[in-house]
């Protein structure tokens, strides 16, 4: 059973989160111990109850590391001047000291749910933060903090002649504040701590009651489900489990812990999460000794390939003959400038030695390439692809083959490795040329 909101996607109930954590049943959660610097920035909604300090927390008890730092002095805003972070000494200086993983960026809870100031302050007060962090410390991460509406909606005025409409209960709050981080962010390629979404969760599934008495700002529940929900980004692990229940029973805790997670990986990709990350992706083809890879890989600029048998490439698509039967782990490992993904794959070689390989059981030959750079296939009149590579394992090229032709680069010399795919990317056969 789902509850389904007006804005986006549908949440699952807390009887659906028992599915959800199947999945990561099988996952060693703390096996990795992590640390993270993370800085943040906002108001009341962040001091309360020391949000920081419960992550930090949760992060101990799962045995990771949160160091932090925070300026949230009360009733501040990102782009609202005065009582602005964006024209703060003492916000830019804790931006400018290097070393954040995240800098975690809060706006007042009204301002993003009133047009003309989501559209005039805070959208382009996170530009200039995000600038500034950005040049600070490239690699950080800027997180912004989705927060929650008021407990029964109603008109939101920031200031005179600056107000929300007429919000008929929570819910409907929420779109619009959801609505406005997420414009935000999706202008900036910037992640979303989902807090407020993880709130509409547990209210509208269990009741739960997770303002205080100002029905603006959180009780202790709200604070530790935000706190949750900041684990599970900052770490990219599950908060459920942890140990750390800051006084609640065990029951809420949980609970709390469950709509974190369930919120935050079960939707990651509209908050963003790990869209930075570069994917590591390859598939690899052998014939007797020799490996053909054919990389997958999708947001990196530079890639290291490990054979398993004490040989690396940082090529594309390297070809990689092995010298002695066994089995080896191939690794890919993707970089940008940033982050890194890894793949691995086992092969197994059963034969080594140089033998003829442009002769398989389907008898699929390469004639050519002639000076003209024509070549044609002897028992193929298909179309497909093509691979070239060098003595080193280089990929030199791709050439597609139609009526089982294709051109290749004229007087080629030395050793070339060839690879044919069919055009559903299968492998039909690979040979040599020697010239």
């Amino acid at each position: 059973m789902t509850f389904c909101y007006r804005y986006r996607h549908c949440l699952p109930t807390t009887s659906g989160l028992i599915f959800f954590l199947v999945f990561l049943a099988g996952i060693n959660l703390y096996a990795q111990p992590l640390r993270r610097n993370a800085l943040f920035l906002g108001n009341s909604y962040t001091s309360v109850n020391n949000l920081p300090a419960l992550v930090a927390a949760l992060a101990h008890y799962a045995g990771d590391s949160l160091y932090f730092g925070s300026y949230t002095p009360g009733g501040y805003t990102l782009g609202w001047r005065p009582t602005a972070h964006v024209a703060d000494t003492a916000s830019l200086n804790r931006i400018a000291q290097p070393g954040w993983d995240f800098v975690i960026l809060q706006e007042q809870s009204q301002t993003p749910a009133i047009p003309v100031l989501r559209d005039s302050c805070m959208i382009p007060a996170s530009r200039i933060l995000y600038d500034s962090i950005k040049s600070a410390n490239p690699c950080s991460r800027v997180l912004l903090y989705l927060t929650w509406g008021r407990r029964f909606g109603g008109i939101q005025c920031f200031v005179p002649n600056y107000c929300s409409q007429n919000f008929t209960d929570f819910n409907q709050m929420q779109d619009s504040l959801t609505r406005a981080y997420t414009m935000d962010a999706d202008s900036l390629s910037a992640w979303i701590a989902p807090v407020g979404e993880s709130w509409r969760m547990v209210i509208n599934s269990t009741g739960m009651v997770l303002h205080d008495v100002d029905d603006s700002h959180p009780n202790l529940k709200g604070s530790y489900l935000a706190a949750c929900v900041f684990y599970d980004v900052i770490f990219g692990k599950p908060s459920h489990g942890n140990p750390f229940l800051a006084g609640l029973t065990p029951d809420t805790a949980t609970l709390l812990q469950m709509a974190a997670d369930s919120v935050t990986f079960g939707y990651a990709l509209q908050w963003n999460l790990n869209n930075d990350v570069p994917k590591a992706a390859f598939s690899a083809t052998l014939s007797s000794d020799t490996l053909f890879t054919q990389n997958q890989s999708t947001g990196a600029g530079n890639w290291l390939w490990d054979f398993g048998d004490g040989q690396t490439s940082t090529w594309f698509s390297p070809m990689h003959v092995y010298q002695a039967c066994g089995t080896y782990a191939v690794k890919l490992k993707a970089c940008n400038n940033c982050f890194c993904d890894s793949a691995t794959r086992q092969e197994v070689i059963s034969t080594v030695g140089i033998r003829n390989v442009s002769r398989p059981a389907s008898l699929i030959q390469l004639v050519g390439p002639d000076d003209s750079g024509f070549a044609w296939f002897r028992n193929f009149q298909g179309s497909g692809t093509l691979f070239l590579y060098s003595i080193t394992g280089e990929n030199t090229g791709i050439f597609p083959v139609s009526y089982g032709q294709t051109h290749l680069p004229g007087k080629l010399r030395g050793i070339h490795f060839w690879m044919l795919t069919g055009p559903d990317s299968k492998n039909l056969t690979r040979g040599k040329i020697v010239r």
